[in-house]
């Protein structure tokens, strides 16, 4: 796994402890950064996501 990886939200759901609906909560609270590509794809960096549920930064995260 790269941290430069790019996850869908089902993707993000799948891996990780939580619904789409959270996921979608914590981007809309600026907790996450989604980035959209295309109307109807958004993606999320997998370093953000491992920083935001390991509780670490997001350097800590990219450097590991």
């Amino acid at each position: 796994m790269s941290p430069n990886e790019y996850l869908r939200p089902s993707q993000v759901a799948k891996e990780y402890p939580i619904s789409i609906s959270s996921l979608w909560r914590y981007a809309k609270l600026g907790l996450l950064h989604p980035q959209r590509v295309t109307n109807g794809v958004t993606i999320f960096l997998r370093s953000e996501l491992e920083a935001f549920f390991n509780g670490k930064s997001i350097k800590e995260a990219i450097n590991e």
